[in-house]
Parts: C-alpha cells; structure tokens; sequence
C-alpha cells in the first residue's frame, strides 16, 4: 500500500517538475495587467492590457504598450482608432470601479470615460451607460494555484490511505 502512495507522489513530483522545466525559460519582466470591460447592456465588449511598470505614474498610454481590443456595433475597435488613448490607475495598475480610474478611449462611435459609456450616436439618456472593469488573473498566477491545489489533494489522499492506529 506504502509503495503505490510513494509511485504515486513520486508521478506528481516528476510531472511537476516536467512542466516547470519543459517550459520556455523567459526573462523576467514586469507582470502584465489585463482587465475586461463592458457597459450595462454588454453592446460594448473588450479587454485592455499593459505592464505594471507602466502604471508607476499612474497613467498608461499606447506608447507605454497600452493594448486595446473592443467590439461595439458589430465592429472591432484598437488601440489604432485613438492614438491618444490611456489608462488611468492607482500606483499598483488596480482600476476601482466608481473611483475615477479606467480607460479614455475615444474611437468614432463611442467613448469610455473613465466608468462612463457615451454613445456619440444617441443623445438620449440610453446613450450613456455605466462601464464596468473586470480584472483578469495572470496565466502563471493560475498555474501556480492549479500546482498547489494538486499538492493538498494529494496530501490529502495520502492522509487517508493511511491506516488508523487504534488502540485496543
């Protein structure tokens, strides 16, 4: 029973050690940021992405690697239909909903202004709707969980294979 326990702990440790060492080795560098949006009735989609570093003075811009991919109306939106588009963050690249922070993006049909979505097409009060920011988690922050909840699952299997020691 001990030496399947073992066989097993010692296949984890070795695909473990397989992923981390197979990977590609890449220099270190700044962790990337990455937030969804959207605005109240989800006509406007997109993602947003840039380096920490860049959010030391609390401001990214597209020469910083400002990254930006919208949908709304059936077109695609980038980066390259405003030039001058920029994040505003806390020192940290954290964008607070309701607190000032988000996106100036000003393509032709629409703006994102800060949590704010203006329809340029609709003067009505249906044209200016709320923008929502949505982090998401780093691809290496979730493999490092995934490795980790691996490790407690088997600890926990090797726990209970073990047999209790009664006394009589």
């Amino acid at each position: 029973m001990t030496d399947s326990i073992f066989k097993k702990f010692a296949a984890a440790t070795v695909g473990t050690a397989l992923i981390f060492s197979l990977g590609e080795t890449m220099p270190a560098q700044a962790a990337a940021l990455t937030y969804n949006f959207s605005n109240d009735d989800k006509t406007l989609t997109g993602t947003f992405s840039f380096d920490q570093a860049a959010a030391d003075d609390q401001e990214v811009t597209i020469a910083e690697g400002l990254k930006i991919s919208a949908s709304y109306g059936g077109q695609s939106y980038t980066e390259a239909d405003d030039p001058l588009a920029s994040v505003f963050t806390d020192f940290s690249g954290t964008i607070f909903n309701q607190a000032g922070l988000g996106l100036y993006f000003t393509p032709s049909a629409f703006n994102v202004y800060r949590e704010n979505f203006i329809n340029l097409n609709d003067s009505s009060s249906a044209g200016v709707q709320t923008v929502t920011y949505t982090s998401v988690p780093e691809p290496s922050l979730m493999l490092g969980l995934s490795v980790f909840g691996l490790s407690l699952f088997l600890s926990k299997k090797i726990a209970s294979s073990k047999p209790s020691s009664t006394k009589a």
